[in-house]
């Protein structure tokens, strides 16, 4: 029984060491295994370690390759730099040089353009008589009744109407144009206006001779140079010079005994006589700027004479041409230039203005309420000095039925009254 215990250790003694053994065997061969998987684990770590430092190193040569480029770009781009600046400061050194000289040639400039504008105004108050005339004369007409010159006119425009002075061919049965070169037409009259002493005639014919450019009157400064043509005394194609005296003359004007008030005058000391009534007025450029007219007479003194202005002949000449009549304007007041009395009187400050003495009854002036004794010293803003600036205003610029303002001292207050304005009767 004993030794079958004995046996039976021995057994499982030997079973138990040769499984110990067979353990350790089995470790050992795994032991190996992990080492050369590890080994080899190692080795391909070595080895990508290996290609990254070279990835690396290359980069770095890269790296270092265009640093080195970008310090010489950098190093030629001071250069550039610094050869930029050396060239803005030699511009800027040009151009504070052409400052100075545009600066010089701005004060030449200007001593220039004044001496040029000095040299023009004086161009403009010379008259170069021979060169308007020459411009001129071929559109000069004569007005006869047929035995005798009556006075004179002009060519308006290539259809053959004529202009002259309404006091010419006032009454007159004939009417006959005689131009400068000889040719004879029968006239008729279109239309006129006494008020302004503008008659239109219409030829026959057309005469084929170009009409003078009608200036405009507005702008004539007193001394301007100008030139009549006309025939005074029969004396055909005459040619007188002098200079503008004043615009915006209201003078009383006797023809045949009869007298009337006539508006937009420009007054002037070229002589005229008896004939020159009706011919052109005109300026240095050889440009209508008026209409003659009248002149005072010898016996009450010289060198005043007038002419109805270019603005207003051209306004009264187109009317009647598309119409056969001029509708001449009319507030309904009489007036008066102020006094030096009036104005202490009434304490007013200036002697600009022109003073009601009276309106009349169911005129567009009564309508609105103007008063005898309202001074009007404006017309649209306007200011009026006088009656004559105010007639030749209302006759050159407003039209009946338009609605005009009028700015009136009443008292010590100033008021504006707008009017519609009438028809002259």
């Amino acid at each position: 029984m004993t030794n079958k215990i004995i046996i039976g250790l021995l057994i499982f003694l030997l079973v138990l060491v040769g499984g110990f053994g067979y353990f350790t065997y089995t470790f050992h061969q795994q032991v190996n295994l992990m080492r050369e998987e590890l080994n080899m684990s190692r080795s391909e770590q070595a080895a990508q370690t290996e290609a990254v430092r070279g990835e690396l190193m290359s980069l770095l040569s890269e790296l270092q390759t265009g640093l080195n480029n970008l310090g010489t770009e950098i190093d030629e781009n001071t250069a550039h730099t610094v050869l930029l600046e050396d060239k803005v400061d030699a511009n800027l050194a040009t151009i504070d040089t052409l400052e100075e000289r545009v600066s010089g040639n701005a004060e030449r400039l200007d001593t220039v353009t004044q001496e040029l504008a000095e040299t023009t105004e004086l161009a403009g108050s010379v008259i170069n008589a021979h060169d308007v005339y020459r411009k001129a004369s071929k559109a000069v007409v004569r007005i006869s009744n047929g035995q005798r010159t009556i006075g004179s006119g002009f060519v308006y425009d290539p259809e053959g109407h004529i202009l002259t002075a309404h006091h010419v061919i006032d009454k007159l049965d004939k009417i006959y144009v005689i131009i400068s070169d000889g040719r004879i037409f029968p006239a008729r009259v279109i239309g006129s206006c006494a008020f302004s002493d503008v008659a239109v005639l219409k030829l026959d014919d057309e005469p084929g001779i170009e009409p003078p450019e009608m200036a405009d009157s507005s702008n004539i400064r007193v001394g301007d140079p100008v030139a009549a043509i006309g025939s005074p005394f029969d004396l055909v194609e005459s040619l007188n010079t002098g200079v503008v005296s004043q615009v915006n003359r209201f003078a009383e004007i006797e023809y045949n005994g009869q007298t009337r008030w006539v508006a937009s005058l420009v007054q002037f000391d070229a002589a005229v006589n008896f004939g020159n009534s009706g011919g052109p007025l005109l300026n240095s450029s050889g440009g209508v700027i008026g209409l003659v007219i009248a002149r005072v007479e010898p016996g009450e003194g010289d060198g005043v004479y007038y002419a109805v202005s270019s603005n207003k002949v051209k306004r009264v000449a187109d009317a009647i041409i598309t119409q056969g009549y001029f509708e001449y304007p009319w507030l309904g007041v009489d007036i008066s230039d102020l006094t030096p009395q009036q104005v202490q009187d009434m304490g007013l400050k200036s002697i600009n203005g022109v003073i009601v003495s009276r309106v009349v009854s169911g005129s567009p002036a009564q309508t609105v309420g103007v008063r005898v004794k309202d001074i009007i010293i404006a017309i649209e803003g306007i200011e009026m000095r006088n009656v004559a600036q105010l007639t030749s205003y209302l006759g050159e610029y407003l039209s009946p039925g338009e609605s005009a303002t009028l700015t009136v001292i009443r008292g010590t207050t100033t008021i504006d009254i707008s009017l519609e304005v009438g028809l002259r009767k």
